[in-house]
């Protein structure tokens, strides 16, 4: 069976046309042949539906067609119910409608977000503002805090580090100018000692132009050398190599004074002074300078120089070279024997095993000729 409004197909006993909605109205069909009613569905008494054709439906304004049915017997054959009117399946007073057009399928709204309120708004504004305050504060804790403390550190430890250098340049410093004074004060000191011994008129002086009462050696030979007065100085003189030429003063017997004389090295190597000496015995000392700018002080116990004991040897740029005059000062006090060149300080030796004795000029070399010319000797007595 179907809906008479829009032609859907229903279920035997539906009320409602699942179509358009409008209450069922349907119609039946008979079939073409004959039959019994074997549906169960449908109740007693009645035959099956039969169907009307379009031609037998009334008009949309009409009512609904009657339906007809049979009881079973052959078409053309008058029922026997024939006055009773046949099952309408819409009941009076219904009038079947065309069903109203379906309206296009429609998306449904979306369903709006429900936004915050403001006083939520208020909160979540004070709660940024405080994390922001408090990142602030971290960040200024976290960060720059340390780069204080750094700067801080580094700025000590500089500090400490400049103070360090400052102190220690101030060490320095003072240690330098207590080194440049104890220098000076020891070369003051030094400079005092020769300006004493070196002060007042001297006991002896000899121009050594000739020859005087200090009865100095006079003699020359080819051999071996000499001492001579020429032009006006005293000449000591070593022709045989690797000897030393000594020329004493026989007068005098001096212990403690200041010996000074000037002195030239002609040729060879050394010149140079023997004080407190035992020329019979040949023990002395021996006080030499060379045109290398060295020095040496020696002690003979022999005349054999391989056992002579050297009590002083350096250098100095204050001795002059060969042809060029040097001023030789030795202050022998006591055990302190002293050496100047040129009125300038050299060095010191101890020594107190001779006492006193001669005095007496030499030259030296250990390989050729050698000539000394000595002129204005002076000695003061201490």
């Amino acid at each position: 069976m179907q809906c008479l409004s829009c032609g859907t197909s229903l279920l035997p006993g539906m009320k409602i046309c699942p179509g358009c909605g409008n209450p069922a109205s349907y119609s039946t069909s008979a079939p073409s042949y004959p039959a019994e009613n074997n549906d169960p569905t449908i109740p007693a008494g009645f035959g099956p539906f039969i169907e009307t054709t379009p031609a037998s439906l009334g008009s949309l304004s009409g009512g609904i067609p009657q339906q007809s049915f049979s009881n079973g017997a052959p078409q053309g054959t008058r029922p026997a119910n024939e006055g009773v009117q046949a099952y309408n399946a819409i009941q009076p007073p219904y009038t079947a409608y065309p069903p109203p057009p379906i309206p296009p399928a429609q998306t449904p709204p979306p369903r709006q977000r429900r936004g915050p309120s403001k006083g939520m708004l208020i909160l979540l504004s004070i709660l940024v503002l405080v994390m922001l305050a408090g990142t602030g504060t971290i960040y200024y804790f976290s960060i720059p805090y340390p780069a204080q403390i750094r700067a801080k550190a580094t700025a000590t430890a500089q500090s400490q580090a400049n103070t360090a250098a400052t102190a220690t340049a101030q060490v320095i410093h003072n240690a330098n100018a207590t080194a440049t004074a104890q220098a000076q004060a020891t070369l003051t000191a030094q400079q005092n000692i020769y300006t004493q011994a070196t002060n007042g008129n001297p006991a002896i002086s000899d121009a050594l132009a000739k020859n005087s009462p200090l009865q100095w050696n006079e003699y020359d030979t080819s051999s071996n050398g000499g001492c001579v007065f020429t032009a006006g100085t005293y000449h000591v003189k070593e022709y045989a190599s690797g000897y030393f030429q000594p020329c004493f003063a026989q007068a005098g017997n001096f212990s403690n004074f200041t010996l000074q004389v000037q002195m030239t090295i002609l040729s060879g190597e050394y010149g140079g002074i023997i004080f407190r000496a035992d020329d019979q015995n040949s023990k002395f000392y021996l006080l030499q300078i060379g045109t290398n700018n060295s020095y040496q002080l020696f002690k003979y116990t022999s005349n054999n120089g391989d056992n002579a004991s050297t009590l002083l040897t350096s250098y100095s740029s204050i001795i002059k070279g060969q042809n060029q005059p040097n001023l030789l000062t030795l202050i022998a006090r006591g055990n302190q024997l002293t050496l100047f060149v040129n009125k300038q300080y050299i060095d010191t030796a101890s020594d107190n095993t001779y006492k006193a004795g001669m005095i007496g000029l030499v030259a030296y070399d250990k390989s050729m000729f050698s000539e000394v010319a000595f002129s204005y000797l002076q000695m003061w007595k201490l």
